[in-house]
């Protein structure tokens, strides 16, 4: 049935009037890649009151605050989600600005899907009415359904719990619909019989009321779920959601993929023209530390095409004694290749270390992250380039490894992944940064994107 209505668009959109949206949206993005459906707008990585009222003030209707939460732990995670929502609450009634807070996440449901709005729900100093999960994301091929989140594979729809990212070593998780997902990953707290849902054949009968009487149900931090197959099924849903948010005292808290944030967002994604910025005579560097398929079938048609490559073997990280010297190494080995204007991609090692502990594995992934960052951070030569494929990785390589505190967002490099001008504070100062998802994009997308930036 979901081929039926994917193939059939809605006839109708309503209209989105987000000047009347007398809010600020804050996307707090559990990795960088969520900037892949947005444009001219500030992503900051630090949480001070000072930084974020920069947000606050920014021309845009929108900005960021990478928390990079992926990668953290549980208890972490909510010491920093308080600070945040607090330090917003401050922010805001200092310059009596309301705010929307979208709390972004992966497409495919890994990462702290209920624990982060929990926090933010529990944390603030008003409370919200309901939590809204909307996981698709239309250029990666992520839909939902009746419930059913699924992932486009070729022709065939694959509910998201049949894909390799349900076995995610940190992220994991068994459930058919989203209603049980919600319940799994809120540890029974939240039922899924007491799940709402969104469905398409409400978004796409035009009956607004309905969609009135619908979000009239949703109080008391009651969790729904969005459906959507297309860009017009989002916008719909977006433009009865402000019309509602105008006429009530409602406060909703969002916990979506990037197509929900490109639905509210003013300046919605282009694809950039990367000839447009300057770049130097040296070789570019390319950073890989996603291990997904899609992330190996990617890798395995860039080296195809000459690429110099070094690979990082991940098992150098369980041995405290030596992985200096092997950092070290391969960094002296990348500084020789890119000062004679040669590219060059650093891989780790397509095996995965696996323990029965499910946070090990995330010290250990993110041990992985910090060694290849540790390479960036010392690199004497500034690259002609910089690509970073995978979200921890990219998250790292941003903030520890180049220093950004605040970056442009400029478009997208190809569908789905942005690119970010550093700030004047980095490492390299104004350069695009280019942030590429793990599970995005075809066989041969990494290697048409360096083909774009290269020489």
């Amino acid at each position: 049935m979901i081929q039926t209505f994917f193939n059939k668009q809605p006839d109708f959109e309503y209209k989105r009037d987000l000047r009347n949206l007398n809010q600020k949206v804050i996307v707090l993005d559990d990795d960088p890649t969520g900037t892949q459906t947005v444009k001219d707008l500030y992503v900051i990585t630090s949480f001070d009151e000072a930084s974020i009222r920069d947000g606050f003030e920014s021309e845009n209707n929108m900005f960021y605050i990478l928390t990079n939460s992926r990668a953290l732990n549980e208890e972490d995670t909510v010491k920093l989600h308080k600070q945040l929502i607090q330090t917003i609450d401050k922010v805001s009634k200092a310059l009596n600005k309301d705010y929307l807070i979208i709390s972004r996440g992966d497409s495919t449901l890994r990462g702290h899907s209920y624990l982060e709005p929990k926090t933010l729900n529990e944390a603030s100093v008003t409370h919200f009415d309901g939590l809204f999960y909307a996981p698709a994301f239309f250029d990666g091929n992520r839909y939902t359904f009746e419930g059913i989140h699924y992932i486009k594979e070729g022709e065939t729809f694959v509910p998201a719990a049949e894909t390799e990212f349900a076995n995610d070593t940190t992220f994991g998780y068994d459930a058919h619909t989203m209603q049980e997902y919600v319940e799994e990953k809120s540890n029974g707290e939240v039922k899924k019989e007491d799940v709402l849902l969104f469905d398409l054949h409400l978004i796409r009968s035009g009956d607004k009321q309905a969609m009135f009487d619908k979000l009239d149900e949703v109080v008391n931090f009651k969790s729904v779920i969005v459906d959507a197959l297309c860009e017009a099924d989002m916008n719909n849903f977006t433009a009865v959601l402000l019309e509602y948010l105008e006429q009530t005292n409602k406060k909703f808290l969002f916990r979506t993929a990037a197509d929900f944030v490109k639905s509210i967002c003013a300046t919605p994604g282009t694809i950039i023209d990367p000839s447009a910025y300057e770049f130097n005579d040296n070789g570019g560097l390319i950073v890989v530390g996603s291990h997904v398929k899609k992330t190996t079938a990617q890798l395995e048609a860039l080296l195809a095409s000459g690429i110099e490559k070094i690979e990082f073997d991940v098992k150098e990280v369980t041995n405290e004694t030596t992985l200096k010297a092997y950092i070290s190494s391969l960094k002296e080995q990348i500084e020789s290749l890119i000062v004679s204007g040669k590219d060059v991609v650093i891989y780790t090692t397509r095996d995965v270390i696996r323990t029965d502990d499910k946070f090990e594995n995330l010290r250990l992934s993110k041990l992985i992250s910090e060694s290849l960052v540790d390479i960036v951070s010392n690199l004497s030569i500034q690259p002609r380039f910089i690509i970073a494929k995978g979200g921890i990785t990219s998250s790292d390589v941003a903030t520890i490894g180049l220093g950004i505190k605040k970056a442009l967002v400029l478009g997208q490099i190809d569908k789905g992944i942005p690119v970010w001008l550093t700030g004047q504070e980095a490492k390299y100062v104004g350069i695009p940064y280019v942030v590429f998802p793990g599970n995005v994009g075809e066989v041969t997308t990494l290697r048409e994107v360096y083909e774009k930036l290269k020489k």
